[in-house]
């Protein structure tokens, strides 16, 4: 009995002693199990408090730390905290859907403004219809195309177109009046013939102001319609300068705005000299706008006007007075022979220069020509 007291608190009984167990097997093994039990839970605490319990154990491993929760009851609404948010944002948002619909309006109306007046209709008839001028008619469409896309302008757009004898000019100028009357109120188009509408050179200053006085009845009906009005001014080279001074009074930017919206279109022989030189010399009218407008300037300071674009017309070569020709006779119902054709245009007078024939009159003589076969 003794013994086992000694084995209950853990202790062996010394050697040499005798006793004898009284217990049964199971009671035994509930024993030892517990000593094991014991033993285990004591190798646990120590681990926990990171002491060893001798050489016997393993080394303890470092138990990771859990992160904490925080529960919440069922019942219970959870917010995440609200990040602070920048007002330039919709500002930029709202500023940039404003700028887009402007410029998308802007487009729109660009392209209403140039369907409106049909330039795609004029280039065609022009190219069809006036021969040998090209260049001069691209840059006639170029600036007709810039300004007649919006209705607010800066100043008025003068077109100031320049030729020798022949080359197209009047016909140029009734082909713009046809096809703008066509467009706009027949009111609002003057096809002005300065031999016709002022012959004599004593009543420039009654023509200046008759000119005057139409130029503003034709802007103020124009700017009620919200329409821009067209002045084909033909023959400027026999326009006095009482007139001409007139004409430049309009050309101002310091004007009130239905005077800012207007096109003139100025048909002359004037510069005919430069032109011609300069067409003889590189074969093209490219680069002819500076002598051309230094010589205009000398005549007149109309021309020394932000407002008033030069364009040169050509000479015309010879295959174009062929062309012209072919079209008079046709019109007049005569079959166009081509020898017979070619033998009409070698009667003509011709400047020779590198390689080509510059007819000296142009078609000028083409109608009369044709009218005694």
């Amino acid at each position: 009995m003794e013994d086992q007291v000694l084995k209950d608190r853990g202790d062996e009984p010394k050697e040499g002693a005798h006793c004898v167990s009284l217990l049964s097997p199971q009671l035994k093994a509930m024993i030892r199990i517990k000593k094991k039990y014991l033993k285990r839970t004591n190798s646990v605490r120590l681990a926990n408090s990171g002491v060893s319990d001798g050489a016997s154990h393993p080394p303890n491993r470092k138990l990771r730390r859990r992160k904490s929760r925080v529960l919440f009851p069922n019942d219970t609404l959870m917010f995440k905290p609200k990040k602070e948010r920048s007002r330039a944002k919709p500002f930029l948002t709202l500023f940039s859907i404003i700028v887009f619909i402007q410029v998308y309006n802007a487009i729109e109306n660009l392209d209403d403004h140039v369907v409106k007046y049909d330039l795609e209709g004029l280039e065609r008839s022009l190219h069809r219809e006036v021969f040998g001028q090209q260049e001069a008619l691209e840059e006639l469409m170029d600036h007709l195309n810039d300004y007649l896309s919006t209705y607010a302008h800066q100043q008025p757009l003068a077109l100031s177109l320049h030729g020798p004898s022949g080359v197209g000019k009047s016909h140029l100028g009734r082909l713009l009046a046809r096809h703008f009357r066509s467009i706009v109120d027949d009111k609002l188009v003057v096809h002005y013939i300065s031999k016709h509408h002022c012959p004599l050179q004593e009543e420039a200053q009654h023509c200046a102001s008759t000119i005057a006085r139409r130029i503003t009845e034709v802007v103020t009906q124009a700017e009620e319609e919200e329409q821009i009005p067209f002045f084909i001014l033909d023959e400027v080279e026999a326009m006095a300068p009482p007139l001409l001074d007139t004409l430049q009074t309009f050309l101002q930017s310091d004007q009130t705005n239905e005077f800012l919206n207007v096109v003139y279109v100025f048909l002359s022989s004037l510069g005919q000299s430069e032109i011609t030189a300069h067409v003889l010399q590189n074969s093209s009218t490219a680069g002819a706008h500076k002598s051309l407008r230094q010589a205009l300037t000398l005549l007149h300071p109309l021309w020394m006007e932000p407002a008033v674009q030069v364009i040169a017309l050509s000479l015309l070569e010879r295959e174009h007075i062929i062309q012209c020709f072919l079209e008079e006779m046709t019109l007049e119902g005569f079959y166009p022979d081509p020898g017979h054709v070619e033998r009409l245009a070698d009667e003509l007078a011709y400047h020779r220069a590198a390689g080509r024939q510059y007819a000296k009159t142009g078609c000028k003589q083409v109608v009369a020509k044709v009218n005694l076969l």
